[in-house]
């Protein structure tokens, strides 16, 4: 069992993580509405580069994708301090900045429902604590068979996915089929972030010495060979999936998205978690009625998620 000194820390970092991530997220929203082009895949890669390059040009936009780098760095600490299985959960508790958000910019209202999914949320991180994570070490060599097999799947799942939103393009279900494509990418970056800072705690290597991840693979031995996989699996990941999801709401209802792509979030790192790092608690009872709490808090602020992409059109409109 995790000492509760290291689990405090863990959450704590992980608290600053979502910060970043969801401050990150209403920034990125925000310049989607100033004028970028849409990402259109059926135009080819370069196109889609194009779209990429006209993102980074954008004050807005690109201050919140360099906000959501940063946040990675207290991530990656706290899932080698916890684990996947404590961290992901908490990252729902985002939820409540961008409620603060549209509630303080929009004047959305918010229901006794939503105050009730809010106060449930800043108990998880309790439930979690009182649930006794485990050793949260992962086995460098054990782990390599129940991973690829993981991968496999969920891999063909979302190459499925994008190949079905092709087939309905134009139709309403298009954003939801690139979206459960984005989702998955973005479970993989979570789950090479953890096997990033398992790989970093078992080779000793300080976060910031970045060559010897950046090109762990010529060092030539098994942990800096982990190092560059986790590194690179959790970049390409990433890169791959804010594609997809940033499409996704380009194309679809953002109350519809949100939840589904905040579900993802959750359910895959989690069962990885379990089934490929063998993590476990000594009270799943608490686990699961915390992941309870998170998903139904999920769906019923979901709506504040949706309404943030109407801050930049608001603010237009006052003037």
């Amino acid at each position: 069992m995790v000492e509760i000194g290291t689990i405090i820390l863990g959450i704590s970092l992980a608290l600053i993580a979502t910060f970043c991530f969801n401050l990150a997220f209403i920034l990125q929203k925000k310049g989607l509405t100033q004028g970028l082009p849409e990402i259109n895949f059926e135009e080819g890669i370069k196109s889609v580069f194009k779209s990429f390059v006209a993102f980074f040009q954008n004050k807005t936009w690109i201050t919140g994708f360099i906000l959501g780098i940063l946040g990675w760095f207290p991530y990656i600490i706290s899932t080698g301090l916890v684990g996947i299985l404590v961290v992901q959960p908490l990252m729902s508790l985002g939820l409540i900045i961008l409620v603060i958000a549209a509630h303080r910019v929009l004047r959305e209202k918010v229901t006794i429902l939503e105050i009730i999914a809010i106060i449930l949320l800043g108990i998880v991180p309790i439930l979690v604590t009182s649930a006794g994570i485990s050793d949260v070490n992962i086995n460098l060599y054990s782990f390599v068979g129940p991973l690829i097999i993981f991968l496999g799947i969920t891999l063909s799942i979302g190459f499925l996915c994008f190949i079905i939103s092709k087939r309905k393009r134009k139709t309403p279900s298009e954003a939801l089929f690139i979206l459960f494509a984005g989702g998955i990418f973005y479970a993989f970056g979570l789950i090479f972030t953890n096997i990033l800072a398992q790989a970093i705690a078992d080779s000793h290597v300080f976060l910031l010495y970045f060559w010897e991840i950046l090109f762990g693979i010529f060092w030539l031995d098994y942990y800096h060979l982990w190092l560059f996989l986790g590194f690179w699996g959790m970049v390409i990941s990433n890169i791959i999936s804010i594609t997809f999801y940033q499409s996704a709401f380009q194309k679809g209802k953002a109350l519809i998205m949100y939840p589904i792509l905040n579900s993802f979030i959750l359910i895959i790192p989690i069962l990885a978690g379990l089934f490929v790092f063998n993590q476990g608690f000594m009270n799943y009872p608490l686990f699961f009625i915390a992941i309870f709490i998170v998903l139904m808090s999920n769906i019923s602020l979901s709506k504040f998620q949706a309404k943030i992409e109407t801050i930049e059109v608001s603010k237009k409109s006052e003037k």
